[in-house]
């Protein structure tokens, strides 16, 4: 399976690494408008060879998607001090139609696109409008990540592995994400049930607290190191052996969702079924009604910002 990551910045160079010591794909291709950049990137991975999987690695121009089964969108830029949600998604919008433009030139018409880039969700959109392919097809990397964090940090919490913790956030991938604690549970024993009713050991101060932790967990690590770029690399990474491997696993990624929980025409995230055709289907969930309503804030707060930017 041949991966192209447009990008070949902290993020789209990690996934290539990640993907290369995982055995992942077969070909990796870097395209990046600084072909040094790229073509380091390609090197600094396949000197490590001779020591982990073989992978045929190269450094690209746009025709390298001719061939490609799977594009990841890894291009833009951080969100810098002081500037605005708003700023941060017109500079990237300006900068993904750019990219679909060359994109189309060398689409092959079966090739699935992941997007990576924030603000992933909208991005999602603007590449599912502006590519005009199906949309299974397209999607975003979602919460994947989201979700993970929620697990680590209720893995924390309960002292279990993260492995036996079954748990997922939907939603935005941002400010207004959405843990679905109804849904979350130990092996098959629900959270609020463990380790029985009468006595849990879960309150609402630490679904609280661990609810803004999902959601600003990011943020630290921004704070602390300037940014990140591991995680999501193996979230992505996660996503694409769903699509190599044709493992029809659930994940929450990132798609248009056209009628669902009362949320309408646009791209969030639902567990969905994940493969080597993209998304099959898109569950429904047994939302509560305080996470049914967080959902469609959650959708109306992207679509706000999408009529902002022109969408």
């Amino acid at each position: 399976m041949k991966i192209a990551i447009i990008g070949a910045g902290n993020v789209g160079a990690t996934i290539a690494y990640t993907l290369a010591t995982q055995g992942i794909a077969s070909d990796i291709s870097l395209i990046d408008l600084n072909d040094d950049k790229a073509y380091g990137e390609v090197l600094d991975i396949a000197h490590g060879g001779a020591v982990s999987e073989q992978v045929n690695l190269r450094a690209e121009g746009y025709e390298g998607l001719a061939d490609a089964d799977l594009i990841v969108h890894a291009a833009g830029r951080g969100r810098q001090p002081g500037e605005s949600r708003l700023d941060l998604a017109r500079g990237n919008i300006r900068i993904t139609e750019a990219i679909i433009g060359d994109v189309m030139k060398h689409y092959n018409g079966r090739s699935l696109m992941l997007v990576v880039t924030n603000p992933m969700d909208i991005l999602t959109y603007v590449c599912y409008k502006r590519m005009g392919i199906d949309r299974s097809r397209i999607f975003g990397s979602g919460t994947v990540l989201d979700s993970s964090r929620f697990k680590f940090l209720l893995s924390s919490h309960f002292r279990i592995s993260p492995r036996n913790l079954h748990a997922m956030v939907i939603g935005e991938h941002g400010d207004s994400a959405v843990p679905f604690w109804s849904g979350a549970s130990i092996g098959p024993l629900p959270l609020s049930a463990y380790p029985s009713r009468e006595h849990p050991r879960l309150s609402a101060e630490d679904r609280a607290r661990i609810s803004a932790e999902v959601v600003k967990a990011g943020q630290e690590v921004i704070q602390r190191k300037g940014a990140t770029f591991y995680a999501i690399s193996m979230s992505v990474a996660r996503i694409i052996r769903a699509v190599a491997e044709d493992e029809n696993r659930l994940l929450c990624v990132s798609s248009h969702i056209e009628s669902l929980h009362g949320v309408e025409d646009v791209c969030l995230s639902l567990p969905a079924i994940v493969g080597r055709e993209g998304i099959r289907e898109i569950l429904p969930l047994p939302l509560d009604p305080g996470e049914k309503a967080a959902l469609q804030h959650s959708a109306a707060t992207l679509k706000a910002l999408l009529r902002e930017v022109g969408y």
